[in-house]
């Protein structure tokens, strides 16, 4: 993902349309992020550093007015409602717009949410296994279905 990443016009046209002001729209890209992190039923500070380096490329940091919420939900899993809800959204701003900025935004989400689970699995990697827990995996290819994504191999 490019550093210092901005959505382009049809992105946040689309994301008005769906009720989120420019600020709201990066963190809903975060959201299957976070949503990869709680596959175990916690978030292990590896998976914590892995979304806050994506979120810094998404421009949210400590000088973001949201930045509080995003390391809320470090602390406290969100509702299933609420990752329902906001892959729902993701998805129907993905097939809102041209379908080669869908295709580089579905790109960054997966890379995203790889990323996230490998940074989970940094053990079964030095032990020579997969390093991405079947958790993860399993909700890599729920996230994947829903939102279009390339199917993970790990």
């Amino acid at each position: 993902m490019p550093t210092d990443y901005q959505f382009p016009l049809q992105v946040m046209e689309k994301g008005a349309q769906l009720g989120y002001a420019p600020d709201k729209l990066t963190l809903l890209f975060l959201v299957p992020f976070v949503q990869v992190a709680w596959a175990e039923g916690f978030v292990q500070a590896s998976e914590q550093r892995a979304i806050l380096r994506l979120a810094a490329n998404l421009r949210v940091n400590a000088g973001h007015q949201d930045f509080e919420r995003l390391l809320g939900w470090f602390d406290e899993r969100p509702t299933e409602e609420f990752f329902d809800r906001s892959l729902e959204d993701l998805r129907e701003l993905l097939e809102g717009i041209p379908v080669q900025q869908a295709a580089r935004l579905r790109s960054m989400l997966q890379f995203g949410c790889v990323e996230v689970a490998h940074a989970a699995g940094e053990i079964g990697l030095l032990r020579g296994r997969s390093n991405i827990h079947r958790e993860e995996r399993e909700l890599l290819g729920r996230i994947g279905e829903r939102l279009g994504l390339a199917q993970v191999h790990a």
